[in-house]
């Protein structure tokens, strides 16, 4: 069998939504295809499960939810040569997963190959996740570009690491490290990828073609059990320390190429920011001064109204003139009288 497709889900209305999507995402043969998910949402909501899909869908265990242990069950289960570990509240692209099967065949030396996706406004959240100065592990351009920006396009690339929300990846080199368990909420991930790179010499790549909406936490977001966490955060800084520490040159060459790739980019946009400043700076000058224009005119009187005004004024002149003139004869006419 070609791929098995991981899912964890609770919310039968999201991995439904998913599901719908594949068939325009992946163009394998049914046959070579197989869908199975950990479910752990109630009983009831599973029978609510639409698979709209022409692959086939298993519910493979139900077990409360831990994203790494669940699926972990998964990948033990799977008949797949790779895996797709996907989040339930992802849609994918058109031709999304037959991109990334490409780019895992073609790219050398590949270990997993890691997705780019937006939110539904269409701004990116994901392209690459890269590490700071203090080893905290971070989304690159996260809702700082659109996800069709020219930054995250073109060709496949090596990055430090990749979300699990959608990665591809081979079964045996999955199942020789597996997720860590020992997250309480996020982080198995980044250090899948440090495993990868680091133990078995191989590449994160990031996919630009292997690309989808994401909602981001949509299942999750809202226990606060499943919120950031500080324990998760500083095993990954250490991780990641160690990792440098004891990596190849290649590995490291890696590291720095995306930082430089990433600072290019942000000194462009940068660049792009100064100058639409200056053109709206330049826009609302000239603004300033059509409505100046605007009010002189008000306080021009009309050519039209002008000539009328000094045509009032001069009967106005003449009437006062004749009225003094009556004034005088009456007053002429009352003394001969």
């Amino acid at each position: 069998m070609r791929l098995s497709i991981l899912v964890v889900s609770r919310t039968a209305g999201l991995v439904s939504t998913m599901l719908s999507s594949l068939n325009e995402a992946l163009h394998v043969p049914s046959e070579e295809v197989e869908i199975l998910c950990s479910w752990n949402g109630v009983t009831e909501n599973e029978a609510q499960i639409q698979n709209e899909s022409r692959y086939e869908f298993l519910v493979a265990n139900r077990t409360p939810y831990h994203f790494a242990s669940n699926m972990n069950e998964l990948a033990d289960k799977a008949n797949g040569e790779v895996l797709l570990l996907i989040n339930d509240d992802v849609v994918l692209d058109h031709n999304s997963i037959d991109a990334a099967l490409d780019c895992h065949d073609e790219q050398p030396n590949t270990g997993l190959v890691g997705a780019r996706l937006r939110d539904h406004n269409g701004w990116l959240t994901h392209a690459g996740i890269l590490f700071d100065q203090r080893h905290s592990p971070y989304h690159q351009f996260d809702r700082l570009i659109g996800s069709e920006h020219h930054a995250v396009l073109g060709r496949p690339r090596a990055v430090p690491a990749a979300t699990g929300a959608a990665m591809l990846i081979r079964r045996d080199h999955f199942q020789s490290l597996r997720f860590s368990t020992d997250y309480r909420v996020c982080g198995e991930d980044v250090e899948l990828c440090l495993a990868l790179r680091g133990q078995l010499n191989l590449n994160v790549i990031y996919c630009p073609l292997f690309s989808g909406e994401h909602s981001g936490e949509a299942t999750r977001g809202n226990d606060q059990d499943q919120r950031g966490n500080s324990e998760d955060l500083t095993r990954m800084r250490a991780l990641h320390e160690r990792f440098l520490n004891t990596a190849s040159p290649n590995q490291l060459r890696v590291e720095l190429a995306a930082s430089v790739a990433e600072a290019d980019a942000l000194r462009s946009l940068e660049t792009h920011r100064r100058q639409e400043g200056q053109e709206i700076s330049q826009l609302l000058a000239e603004l300033k001064k059509i409505d100046q224009k605007k009010e002189a005119e008000k306080l021009t009187v009309n050519p039209a109204i002008q000539t009328e005004l000094t045509h009032l004024r001069e009967q106005t002149h003449a009437l006062q003139l004749s009225r003094l003139k009556l004034e005088q004869k009456l007053k002429r006419a009352n003394q001969g009288y």
